[in-house]
């Protein structure tokens, strides 16, 4: 017998579970019912009486987990499970205090009804709780709200009519700015009173600024003043040096002649020479060299472009019945600038005119020169003398030919040309004029039965700013006393003489420093001694050379009141083609700690003030560096070359 007592199976309060057939283990093994169509889980294992082979085992034998249970030791296939009962099913008693567990009520058991009216405190409550799903409705007066409320726990619109006194002490946190008016709001509109958003125009910030800067200038100006301060502004005219750290500026050249008070990079570039005149033609210089006796000299600080005239020096007229002669050699470049090496030395010689005599022929004159490193030398030719029976020279340009012959000089025909051929004598008979000397610009004439034969025609220039006729050639000699001597050729060409000429030496000498030729003479009883060729000339002429180089101002200190956080920028400036970029070729610069730190701002065009001449400023600039209170200013003109000389009149700076 298993048991002792009443049947198992007449126990109102127990559940008999199906036996368990053991497999020589400990488990675990399934708790089932109705012949293990269902698992069972025991409430505990205190609840389960076990008998194996008659005996009921000990509770703390054995484990339960879920429906499955598992023994502490191996239990043998030979043992017999007579039962499995579980015990407080269906038991009604009153549970004691404290040992019912959430896992013992029905999900949703708890209902309203059965929870007294007010008796849920806040500690009962979660910390936040989702309440998206609920409708709230709150009575028409509520009281103690706070300000714990936010946008985020708000959804939809509240009616305006249901806002009437919001405090600020109810409000948090930024209210979106599209939230307040209709329009697009940014930095360039503002919210009007019919709660649109509209656009600045009434106001600008930057142009009263530099309209208040253009006033200081002014007032400056007319009140003689260079330098002062406002509060918390500086305002600089360069009518004196005062207010220009030149200690930290580089480059910096002032100008200050006339109405001219600005600083700009531009210095000129220095010459050296010996030249005999310097003169200035506009914004040019015009340098000439007119001493035969020694060679001079041209050397520049930098490259400059010139314009050259080379004339060489005249040949003389024969001596008896004789031709005129020729005039020196001319080279001109006009507007082909020829460009002189900075630092280079040129060394110039000025070519002298062939002296005339009492030979029967005339003498070339002298070569004009100017050359030096990286030119091709210029050397212009000195002009053939006058022919005296079949002698004479060739040269720049040539001698006449003499009484009765037809032979002449030739001229230099380059490229570039120099000169022309002297003039012939007319064949048949009688024959009583010789031919002229050759020039610059034309052949000399021919020699007549009754005249001797005109100059040729030199060529007119105006480089020193004065059109001037250079390289006349000499007129040709007459042999007969009814016959006439020919004139010299325009450009300082000597006159020739006849028989009946006044007997004075020099009568027909050239012109000095033209390079003409000197005129022929009939001979001792007539004419004296032929004419002596006019020295050469050589004139340079060039801009008066500027070297253009970038340029740093920087302002001395001006101590502010407080350290500033913003500043504004004001200059006045003149570019001279309107070239310069803003910010690249033009740079402005604020500093609040003595030029230590600098803040560069943007430069924006704010007007014209003259032709080429600007207003130019920033606003508002966040100034960098340490927080002091040591203003200063700082412009760079950058890239400097003709087009872009930049020249800075007046300055301002404002902080805030």
């Amino acid at each position: 017998m298993a048991y002792v007592g009443r049947g198992i199976n007449n126990i109102s309060n127990a559940s008999i579970l199906d036996d368990i057939s053991f497999s020589n283990s400990a488990g675990p093994y399934n708790l089932t019912q109705n012949s293990g169509a269902d698992a069972f889980t025991p409430i505990s294992p205190q609840a389960l009486v076990i008998s194996v082979d008659g005996v009921i085992q000990d509770p703390t034998s054995y484990t339960i987990a879920a429906a499955t249970i598992t023994f502490g030791v191996s239990m043998a296939s030979s043992l017999t499970n007579d039962f499995i009962v579980h015990n407080g099913v269906g038991v009604l008693s009153t549970p004691a205090d404290s040992v019912v567990t959430a896992a013992k009520l029905a999900t949703d058991a708890v209902v309203t009804a059965k929870i007294k009216d007010l008796n849920v405190t806040a500690g009962k409550l979660a910390a936040t709780q989702d309440l998206s799903t609920k409708t709230i409705t709150l009575p028409a007066s509520v009281s103690g709200l706070g300000t714990g409320i936010t946008n985020a726990q708000l959804a939809g619109s509240i009616a305006d009519a249901k806002i009437t006194a919001l405090s600020s002490s109810k409000l948090s946190g930024v209210v979106p700015t599209a939230n307040l008016g209709s329009g697009s709001a940014s930095a360039s509109t503002y919210l009007a009173g019919n709660q649109t958003y509209q656009t600045i125009t009434e106001y600008d910030d930057s142009v009263l600024q530099s309209n208040i800067a253009m006033l200081g200038f002014k007032v400056a100006v007319n009140g003689s003043l260079t330098r002062y301060n406002l509060v918390d502004q500086s305002i600089d005219e360069f009518y004196d040096t005062s207010g220009v750290d030149a200690a930290a500026s580089t480059d910096e050249n002032r100008t200050a002649s006339g109405s001219n008070f600005y600083y700009s990079g531009v210095t000129a570039i220095a010459v050296t020479n010996n030249a005999n005149s310097s003169a200035t033609d506009g914004a040019d210089t015009v340098l000439k060299w007119t001493t035969v006796t020694a060679s001079g000299n041209l050397q520049f600080t930098g490259t400059t472009s010139v314009e050259y005239l080379v004339v060489a020096g005249g040949g003389s007229g024969g001596f008896g019945n004789s031709g005129g002669g020729g005039a020196g050699g001319y080279l001109a470049n006009g507007s082909a600038a020829l460009s002189l090496t900075g630092g280079n030395a040129y060394t110039i010689t000025v070519g002298a005119g062939a002296t005339g005599g009492s030979a029967s022929s005339g003498v070339n004159g002298s070569n004009s020169v100017m050359s030096g490193t990286g030119i091709t030398t210029i050397t212009s030719v000195g002009g053939g003398g006058g022919f005296s029976g079949g002698s004479g020279g060739s040269g720049g340009s040539g001698g006449g030919a003499s009484y009765g012959s037809s032979t002449v000089g030739t001229g230099t025909a380059g490229p570039p040309r120099q000169g022309y051929d002297g003039g012939p004598a007319s064949g048949g008979s009688p024959q009583h004029g010789a031919g002229a000397g050759g020039g610059a610009g034309a052949v000399g004439g021919t020699g007549s039965a009754s005249n001797g034969g005109t100059g040729g025609v030199g060529i007119a220039n105006d480089i020193t700013g004065a059109s001037v006729y250079y390289a006349g050639g000499g007129g040709g000699s007459a042999n007969y006393a009814t016959a006439s001597a020919g004139v010299g050729g325009n450009g300082g060409g000597g006159n020739g003489a006849g028989n009946s000429a006044p007997a004075a030496p020099g009568y027909s000498d050239a012109t000095a420093n033209t390079g003409g030729g000197g005129g022929g003479v009939y001979g001792a009883t007539g004419g004296g001694l032929a004419g002596s060729g006019g020295s050469g000339i050589v004139i340079i002429r060039y801009v008066t050379p500027l070297t253009y180089e970038d340029m740093t101002l920087q302002s001395t200190d001006v101590t502010a009141g407080s350290a500033p956080t913003y500043g504004e920028f004001v200059t006045l400036i003149e570019n001279a083609a309107g070239t310069a970029t803003l910010n690249t070729d033009i740079k402005g610069y604020i500093s609040r700690d003595s030029g230590v730190s600098f803040t560069q701002g943007t430069l924006v065009d704010e007007g014209t003030w003259g032709t080429n001449k600007k207003v130019l400023g920033f606003h508002d600039l966040a100034l960098g560096g340490s927080a002091l209170t040591a203003m200063c200013y700082k412009i760079e003109t950058l890239n400097q070359s003709v087009s872009k000389d930049t020249r800075v009149y007046a300055t301002s700076i404002g902080w805030r």
